[in-house]
């Protein structure tokens, strides 16, 4: 039987994984060729649970998802979940990149609609 934590963060990752597009890695990414939690064509998600009010990130998890993400071509994503709301934490450098984006995509907008 299942822990409630082990359910908790089932739930969570099924809930990331249609949020964009991708989908639950079996075994929470155990498997050499299926890293990530969860992932989709351009992301792949650690995802931690806790039902505490905090929670510890240690270097070793976001160098092991980085290296990971880099090695399958994907933006490394640490996603979780405190006191019922949901986070995520990306590098500077996708941070910066995805601002970027949605500035050249705004400023587009607005020179078209002129």
């Amino acid at each position: 039987m299942k822990s409630k934590g082990q359910r908790e963060s089932k739930k969570h990752e099924d809930r990331l994984a249609k949020a964009i597009g991708g989908q639950r890695s079996a075994g929470s990414g155990a498997f050499w060729s299926r890293k990530g939690d969860v992932r989709s064509q351009d992301l792949l998600v650690e995802h931690k649970w806790t039902g505490k009010a905090s929670v510890s990130v240690k270097a070793a998890v976001l160098e092991k998802i980085v290296r990971e993400a880099i090695f399958d071509s994907r933006m490394p994503v640490l996603g979780f979940s405190l006191n019922n709301e949901n986070y995520v934490l990306l590098t500077e450098d996708d941070f910066l990149e995805l601002r970027q984006n949605i500035q050249e995509c705004t400023c587009s907008q607005k020179t078209s609609d002129t």
